[in-house]
């Protein structure tokens, strides 16, 4: 397998070294068909505007067009876009965290900081528990693949996902669009801008409300999957002088639904599952200033941000079918909510303030350098009952984890001679955790009446990366960097031996290093553009939930991690109105250094295990056409009109759902389709999404045997299946 690994690894070495990388357009709905060439897309993946072929590292972007064409509503829909990129999922929302390149907690996140891959709203933090939440009224997503720990701190050693907003304007812009489908799929959004004070001040409003039905039978209530959210926000730009730029935003998000936890697979099990009591309630808020003022020789930025988190869960331990299969008593036993439960509540907020000072654009020396401070704090109540557990599935933990940190930061660019530039960057941080945890019985025989845990930790430690960058021709240029990322350590959120008086011990923090070498670049008058690298991450402690399935208990632990592999995207316009997009990411990776103890609680757990959720091979393809109505025959009436349809496809290869690798999900397939017809200001459509209608396990873990039969249990949660409707959308 390594010989294999790196001849592929020689081979995409060689391709990207010969070949030029991408960058999509960034441009509003509805594409000029007449334009042969595709416009350089700027970022701010450093803090600062640049052109993507600048950037000495990987980057992906969603244009607004996409997002609304691929139906991208929210991280899962994201992800799917994204090669090399996954998110696991275990039936809710609140629960999911995203894997990058083989950089992330390994099986579950150990305490609500413990991400490696997080999401921003322009440069402003969210919480772990927002990793699914709405993508909204976006210009465009900004994907940074590798430890971005420089500049955007902590808790991005695999990554960062930035999120553009919509600016305010001052040219008028309105909207109104409808959705209805399969499964009852109803949507409503549209927005409002425009000038408040003409020159001066902008303002926007937007909104989206959507709702689905459930698709998992389920014998102990309404079906499962359901879902009910509302998102919005409101922003006002002021530009009192050219050199003052002010930026305000509020947003809020809402969310409801019957999440689907671990149903039965295994003694012939039908797709059915067995929940008295399975609900999720999420709520979200984001609060961002961002103050600009260009002096001459920089810009002066101070950008003030809060996100807010609140997250109700209340479900079954366990499913009433699966309970009955591995116990062999009636599904009655485990019915009851009294006696079968877990209940959460999860209040999450995070302040972030920063100040910093960044080079001017087209300055022969780009530089950044800037100071921020943060305080984080977690408050998780849990009240756990499964009397087949008992006593370590009872009683109530009420856990609060505040991080409070600072750091000063830095990053150059410069010009080494002719087009080779060099650039190089670090971070200081010192962050404090403050935990405490009261553990109170429900009298269950065996665990003590109460129970209280504190403790604190201090963490020093730097970050940082250096890269080399040449630019073979104004099209074309490669890069070669090194970075170090680092995640903190902490207390984890489980402990389920509280019960007994026994305190949790705090895990300890991760370390990496991470390599790259890549190219992007374009020709063919930029209708053909490629971008690809190879990678090698060496993780030193990563964070691992140790879970066994049998008795239910939880240990936050480390891991050594390896990681390795190759990455290539791309898009060429075949003509005009014809466009094909692709991508592809392979990617190895396995866990060393395995204690004894981690061997012993997860089963079949040893060194050189496949990392979990992580893929060999992630594939997308895209075919897009757009065309005036009179070319294909319609009725001229139409005016101006254009139709245009696309088609977009993704795999997703084989993968272990857990440490021991135990449980293998299945390879996947996703095909969506849009078509519709644009005139004047108005515009119909058809989509369809999973048109392959395949029956996904989106996760998965072993259980027990069966006392029927003996054949191996397993829980499994399942992905929806084909849908499809038709909207509408009006322009004011």
């Amino acid at each position: 397998m390594r010989r294999s690994t790196i001849l592929l690894a020689s081979s995409l070495l060689c391709s990207t070294a010969l070949t030029p990388a991408y960058a999509e357009p960034e441009s509003q709905s509805g594409n000029n068909t007449e334009t042969e060439t595709i416009e350089e897309i700027t970022v701010t993946a450093r803090k600062r505007t640049e052109k993507l072929r600048d950037i000495p590292f990987s980057v992906e972007t969603i244009s607004r067009t996409e997002l609304e064409e691929k139906r991208i509503i929210d991280g899962t829909t994201a992800l799917r876009d994204i090669a090399g990129a996954v998110k696991p999922t275990f039936g809710d929302r609140s629960n999911d965290f995203i894997i990058m390149r083989g950089v992330g907690a390994v099986t579950f996140p150990l305490s609500p900081d413990d991400s490696s891959v997080l999401t921003f709203i322009d440069g402003a933090p969210t919480s772990l528990a927002a990793s699914n939440s709405a993508y909204f009224d976006l210009q465009r997503v900004e994907v940074l693949k590798g430890p971005q720990s420089t500049l955007f701190g902590r808790n991005t050693s695999g990554g960062a996902i930035n999120l553009i907003p919509v600016l305010p304007s001052q040219t008028p812009e309105a909207y109104v669009g409808v959705e209805y489908g399969s499964d009852n799929h109803r949507q409503v959004e549209g927005a409002l801008a425009g000038a408040i004070v003409p020159e001066k001040v902008a303002g926007r409003v937007a909104f989206r409300a959507r709702g689905i039905d459930g698709f998992i039978p389920n014998t102990e209530g309404s079906d499962l999957g359901d879902e009910t959210s509302y998102v919005g926000r409101g922003s006002l730009l002021f530009t009192p002088n050219e050199r003052t730029r002010w930026l305000v935003s509020a947003s809020g998000e809402k969310t409801e639904l019957s999440p689907i936890y671990y149903m039965q697979l295994g003694d012939g099990m039908e797709k059915i599952a067995g929940y008295s009591v399975a609900d999720e309630n999420m709520e979200f808020v984001n609060l961002n200033s961002k103050f600009e003022y260009a002096f001459d020789a920089f810009t002066f930025t101070a950008q003030t941000s809060y996100h807010k988190a609140e997250v109700n869960s209340r479900y079954n331990a366990l499913d009433v079918h699966l309970g009955s299969a591995m116990s062999g008593l009636p599904t009655s036993m485990f019915a009851d909510p009294a006696t079968n439960h877990i209940y959460w509540t999860r209040d999450e907020s995070r302040a972030t303030q920063e100040f910093r000072l960044t080079s001017n654009p087209g300055s022969a020396i780009s530089w950044i350098a800037g100071v921020v401070g943060y305080q984080d704090t977690a408050n998780l109540v849990q009240d756990n009952k499964l009397w087949l557990y008992a006593p370590l599935m009872a009683g109530t933990q009420d856990y609060t984890q505040t991080t409070t940190g600072a750091a000063i930061f830095g990053e150059v660019t410069l010009p080494v001679w002719d087009r080779l530039k060099w650039t190089v960057g670090g971070r200081l941080t010192h962050e404090s955790k403050d935990f405490d945890n009261l553990y109170t019985s429900d009298g269950t025989p065996g665990t003590v009446p109460a129970f209280a845990e504190q403790g604190t930790m201090s963490y020093g430690f730097w970050t940082g990366r250096t890269s080399l960058a040449y630019e073979w021709s104004p099209n074309l240029s490669s890069w070669v960097s090194v970075a170090r990322g680092y995640k903190g350590g902490g207390y984890g959120m489980s402990n389920h031996f509280a019960a007994f008086g026994i305190p949790r011990d705090p895990y300890d923090p991760t370390s990496m290093i991470a390599y790259e070498i890549g190219s992007r670049g374009s020709f063919l008058d930029n209708r053909l553009n490629l971008s690809g690298a190879l990678f090698y991450n060496d993780v030193s402690q990563e964070q691992i939930t140790a879970f066994n399935t049998t008795t239910l208990e939880v240990m936050a632990l480390n891991v050594d991690v390896q990681s390795w592999g190759g990455e290539l995207e791309g898009s060429y316009r075949i003509a005009e109105g014809w466009d094909v997009g692709f991508g592809a990411a392979y990617t190895q990776g396995e866990l060393l250094n395995v204690l004894p103890v981690l061997a012993t609680l997860v089963n079949g757990l040893v060194d050189g295990n496949k990392i979990p959720n992580v893929p060999e091979w992630t594939l997308k393809a895209s075919l897009a056409h757009r065309t005036h109505v009179e070319k294909l025959g319609l009725d001229a009436q139409l005016g101006d009109a254009q139709a245009y349809w696309r088609l977009d496809y993704s795999f997703v290869d084989a993968r272990f759902a857990d440490a021991g690798n135990m449980f293998l999900l299945d390879s996947s397939h996703y095909l969506g389709a849009r078509a519709g017809l644009e005139w004047e200001k108005r515009e119909f459509y058809l989509f369809g999404s999973n048109l392959l209608n395949e029956e996904t396990i989106s996760y998965g873990n072993v259980y027990a045997p069966s006392a029927k039969t003996g054949e191996m249990l397993s829980g499994v949660s399942y992905a929806r299946g084909r849908t499809f409707g038709l909207g509408a959308k009006v322009r004011l």
